[in-house]
């Protein structure tokens, strides 16, 4: 018991320590002039990128940090039952959002798929090739996919935070853990050349 509540809880870490960082520079707008670029706010993917990867495992249903496997063991423990079943809601009326649709580029995508792919586009910017991730989001699903990404990732930020909280309570931890020592890398990309990874590896 609890294990899954643990590895949750120290994955929000880094997710509320990036809410820090977006509520230390939220009124810090810094230009790129990079011309022809979708990107406007030199800051903003950086601060996304801290969120999203912490995030990104939150939503994995397979990943041992997972929200799902944090709630199957909330509903064993001895959390009040209006707490489990608030938390439970949330969850179902988030999955029913992602389920649903968004015409977008003369198609219908679902707005989990458009999720997934500014969370990506975010975890897996890298400086040296600032806009190339952005600029595949944009290319693919147009302009509003950036609105739409960052409004779901809200709204999932929103849900996961009240596991936490109520993950919290049941271990009897501070709701502000100790900082993290850093945030976890992205998982590597598979579509990322070996000689690429390696690279990475030596550069430490």
């Amino acid at each position: 018991m609890s294990s899954a509540l643990r590895s949750y809880r120290r994955n929000i870490v880094h997710v509320r320590e990036a809410l820090e960082l977006f509520r230390a520079r939220e009124a810090e707008v810094k230009k790129i002039g990079v011309e022809g670029s979708h990107l406007q706010d030199e800051g903003l993917v950086e601060r996304y990128k801290r969120l999203s990867i912490p995030v990104r495992r939150a939503l994995n249903p397979n990943d041992r940090a997972g929200f799902a496997q944090a709630l199957a063991e909330l509903k064993e423990s001895p959390c009040p039952r209006e707490v489990r079943h608030a938390i439970d809601d949330a969850w179902t009326k988030l999955q029913a959002e992602l389920d649903s649709t968004v015409q977008l580029g003369g198609s219908k995508v679902p707005r989990r798929q458009i999720l997934g792919a500014w969370l990506d586009a975010a975890a897996f910017y890298d400086r040296l090739e600032r806009d190339k991730a952005y600029d595949k989001l944009i290319d693919q699903y147009g302009t509003a996919a950036e609105g739409i990404g960052s409004e779901l990732a809200e709204h999932a930020v929103r849900v996961i935070l009240m596991l936490d909280e109520a993950a919290a309570d049941t271990l009897e931890e501070p709701l502000i853990l100790p900082p993290a020592q850093k945030t976890p890398p992205p998982p590597p990309d598979p579509k990322e050349p070996w000689w690429r990874r390696l690279i990475a590896i030596f550069r430490g």
